[in-house]
């Protein structure tokens, strides 16, 4: 009696625990063994499909993957595509050091029937006795265990089985994997086995996320990195991989040597809490091909460096000041302040009255008398003659930068107006030269120099009024809308 009691105290234990865990998500650092819920078996093989020594091998790059019904009473795997990976014994120890997008295989008719994704490993030689075809696990790293034991894992491709950010480790639920065990005498491969196949070879890709300052699409030697730009790498016309850029700006990837690749920026678009409103981000470098692409592509037959992706970032603006402002007292009183000063810029552009005049201020006129001609001069300002609206939009600017807070080196994003991102100092330059040259001055309704002159006008009148957006002088928060999802 008292036995029974004891058994039934046990059953109950059991009926418990099972109860409480039905079963165990598995992470990046794998501790707990699989419930191997779904049905068929894996195994270790030779690279032609024969087992060997009770999944004892000399080198680690003999062993292959294998997997479905090894005789035609035994049961196969579920069809679908799956991942596999190796680690030590207790699974707690990521030993493959590949993509997890590279460790694909599919399963047709209950066996495996090859390897997939966009590097797909090795295969041997099918084996004629179950059909089934063997994938080398190669690469990965030697197993901590004494005994040199290894586990290998098939985990199924499912909606809960996703690829760490990077792009390594594999998180999937117990229940979606099976394992076998296996052992390696020998470390590395030995060149003059006959069955040992080496890894295939790789090449790297390299670059760096630099902010471009400057906007030139050129690394300059003070322009510095970002980090937490997504990088997206395809390989062999499939995606393959995102990275994040580490602090110093730079990335890499390694790739089977030989595959083809591109490689884009996620530019950084969504405003983050930190940043103002409207802020956004430009692509500077690589140049945009054919198609507006700003990636890289080639055949990565050796380590490629460089591939580096420029970007700026721009804001609202601020410090323009409008015409409205320089004719009221507040701008007024900034140019008594700033007397003869404010008379020297004038008279150092080439202004143009409504008639084609040149637009001068007396140096001698007492400053109210001198300001009067100015202010009536400013506020007459219109487009019948395009020279008039541009000089005093222009003397705007030039006062906005000299007694104001605007800059002339300030980077503005004119895209809309056709002149791309530009300093405002080059535009007032281009402006004041158009009014010097021949027929400037004087550009009615029919004048071949009016439109180009138009386009001066709107984009410093823009500026006076904030209305095109600011570079920063330093990288804006980089924000996504979302995390990485690997496929």
């Amino acid at each position: 009696m008292r036995s029974r009691n004891a058994y039934r105290l046990f059953l109950t234990l059991v009926l418990t625990v099972a109860m409480a865990v039905p079963f165990v998500t598995l992470s990046r650092n794998v501790s707990a063994a699989p419930t191997n819920a779904f049905f068929g078996a894996i195994f270790t093989s030779l690279g032609d499909g024969t087992s060997v020594n009770a999944n004892l091998y000399d080198n680690k790059c003999d062993v292959y993957l294998n997997g479905g019904p090894q005789n035609v009473n035994s049961t196969g795997l579920p069809d679908g595509t799956y991942y596999f990976q190796v680690t030590d014994p207790s699974g707690a120890t990521l030993l493959s050091t590949d993509f997890a997008s590279c460790r694909q295989v599919t399963v047709s008719g209950g066996k495996i029937s090859g390897a997939a994704g966009p590097c797909p490993h090795p295969i041997g030689t099918p084996n004629s006795a179950n059909g089934s075809t063997p994938v080398l696990l190669c690469p990965f790293n030697d197993t901590p265990n004494n005994g040199g034991e290894y586990k290998v894992w098939l985990i199924r491709k499912t909606s809960t089985t996703t690829i760490a950010q990077d792009g390594i480790h594999i998180n999937f639920k117990s229940a979606d994997s099976k394992t076998d065990n296996f052992k390696v005498k020998a470390v590395e491969c030995d060149p003059n086995d006959p069955e040992c196949v080496p890894p295939p070879p790789q090449a790297n890709l390299s670059g760096l996320k630099f902010y471009d300052a400057d906007a030139d699409g050129q690394l300059d030697p003070n322009e510095a990195g970002i980090p937490d730009v997504r990088i997206d790498i395809y390989v062999n016309g499939s995606f393959f991989i995102t990275v994040n850029t580490d602090p110093q700006g730079a990335w890499t990837v390694t790739v089977p040597s030989g595959a083809t690749y591109k490689v884009c920026e996620q530019l950084p678009n969504v405003v983050c809490p930190t940043n103002p409103a409207q802020t956004y981000w430009v692509q500077t470098a690589p140049a945009a091909d054919s198609n507006n692409e700003r990636c890289y592509s080639g055949a990565a037959n050796e380590d490629v460096v460089g591939l580096n992706f420029g970007d700026i970032c721009f804001h609202p603006a601020s410090c323009g000041f409008t015409l409205g402002f320089w004719s009221n007292k507040n701008g007024q009183a900034i140019l008594q302040a700033n007397d003869p000063a404010w008379r020297n810029c004038i008279n150092s552009l080439c202004l143009s009255n409504y008639n084609g005049t040149p637009f001068k201020v007396s140096t001698t006129d007492p400053f109210a008398k001198a300001y009067g001609a100015f202010r009536t001069w400013l506020l007459s300002g219109n487009a019948v003659n395009m020279a008039y609206m541009l000089s005093v939009q222009l003397i705007a600017t030039t006062f906005d930068v000299k007694f104001r807070c605007l800059e002339r080196g300030q980077l503005v994003d004119a895209t809309s107006l056709g002149l791309g991102i530009i300093t405002i100092g080059s535009v007032m330059n281009a402006a004041n030269t158009e009014l010097c040259g021949t027929g400037g001055n004087l550009t009615f309704s029919g004048n071949p120099l009016r439109d180009d002159e138009e386009i001066l006008k709107n984009f410093l009148d823009d500026v006076n009024n904030n209305r095109l957006p600011f570079a920063s002088s330093t990288p804006c928060t980089v924000c996504y809308p979302e995390v990485i999802v690997q496929p």
